[in-house]
């Protein structure tokens, strides 16, 4: 059990490691008024798709992404 613990904790500290590059990359590629979307992460940061999904509903979360018309639509940054 203590080992399951131990792995748990170093795929958050991988993952939390491939967000903060994820989220770098954004900020260097998109500026503001640029499209954005989950997809457009994947291709420009060349990050997988889980990555891209929690780096975008974080920029949200800050305030940085103005949300798109419909859920899955593409958004802007702001």
């Amino acid at each position: 059990m203590v080992k399951l613990k131990h792995m748990d904790n170093i795929r958050k500290q991988v993952e939390l490691e491939q967000d903060i590059k994820t989220r770098t990359s954004v900020f260097e590629i998109f500026n503001s008024g640029d499209d954005i979307s989950i997809p457009l992460i994947q291709r420009r940061c060349k990050c997988g798709y889980n990555s891209a999904y929690r780096v975008f509903n974080n920029l949200l979360e800050d305030d940085l992404i103005m949300r798109g018309e419909n859920k899955n639509g593409v958004s802007k940054m702001k």
